[in-house]
């Protein structure tokens, strides 16, 4: 009787030993293969099953979700990376344009051989140029405090066809020396809306001023309510926008002219983005046949 205490005795102890051994096993499989992704962290590798089991599983489950996100993480910081890079080569080619042109009128100040009306020239180009890189300051630190949250706005009243139609009188002779024709569809009848005038003005600034670098020979724009939504619909024709522009027209710093040969930022629609955004309001972009046309929604 007491032999078959022990047999069974060592019988339920094999019983509870195998799958405790079968278990370490597992998870040193495991751990190799993780210590194989440590080595190997570009890999879209995952963690596999080396024996079944309900806690194993579960725990090859819960690596594998986390392996995903670390890679997604992964992915999302290495386009930020890019996008930072482009953005500083970007900026430092928009600042070394204007002050490597600076300095080229500023050593003819030095010259002697200079006529004195020439000087004169010379110097209301390099103030020209200094408001140019002024305004390029101003603008990088906009986009700046939009994006860390640091641009309070002061929320009132805003009719929008009065100050849209201020904005384009402003902008009217700019227009016209651009040959550009201008057709206005403005309902006076849109409600007021609670937005940040000075914010709105910049809205509709950036957009025109966008119109006059890129647009052929016309200039659409519309203020209407539908759908419960105030709409300020800007359509230009253009040869300078493409299709693939489109999906980057709000990005900071990116421009329809790759060269930046004309000296433009590439920040202009991204504040307008932002500024609308931060007003609980809306934009989109959209070309075909050769019309460009902005759409800011309101609520």
């Amino acid at each position: 009787m007491q032999q078959v205490i022990v047999i069974s005795a060592a019988l339920l102890a094999v019983l509870f030993l195998i799958p405790y051994l079968l278990q370490r096993r597992g998870i040193a499989k495991v751990n190799e293969q993780l210590a194989d992704i440590a080595q190997h962290p570009t890999h879209h590798i995952h963690v596999k099953l080396p024996l079944p089991g309900y806690e194993l599983e579960q725990l090859v489950v819960g690596i594998n979700k986390q392996l995903d996100q670390h890679r997604e993480e992964q992915v999302k910081h290495q386009s930020r990376e890019r996008m930072i890079k482009q953005e500083i080569a970007n900026i430092s080619h928009d600042l070394r344009t204007p002050l490597t042109s600076m300095q080229g009128y500023a050593s003819l100040l030095k010259d002697p051989s200079v006529p004195e009306g020439e000087r004169q020239e010379v110097l209301e180009i390099i103030l020209h140029k200094m408001a140019v890189m002024n305004n390029m300051v101003e603008s990088f630190y906009e986009l700046s405090s939009l994006g860390s949250g640091d641009y309070p706005l002061e929320l009132q009243p805003v009719y929008l066809y009065s100050l849209l139609s201020e904005v384009i009188l402003a902008f009217y002779s700019d227009l016209e020396q651009k040959n550009i024709d201008v057709q206005l569809n403005l309902d006076e009848a849109v409600r007021t809306l609670n937005l940040d005038e000075k914010a709105t003005i910049r809205i509709f600034s950036n957009v025109i001023q966008n119109v006059l670098r890129y647009a052929k020979s016309r200039l659409t724009i519309s203020l209407l309510e539908q759908d419960h939504q105030v709409q300020i619909i800007f359509t230009n024709d253009t040869h300078h926008i493409h299709a693939q522009d489109l999906p980057k027209l709000f990005e900071r710093t990116y421009t329809a002219d790759p060269s930046r040969a004309n000296g433009q930022l590439g920040l202009g629609l991204s504040i307008v983005k932002q500024l609308v955004e931060k007003q609980k309001g809306s934009i989109e972009a959209s070309l075909a046949e050769g019309e460009f046309r902005l759409v800011i929604r309101f609520g």
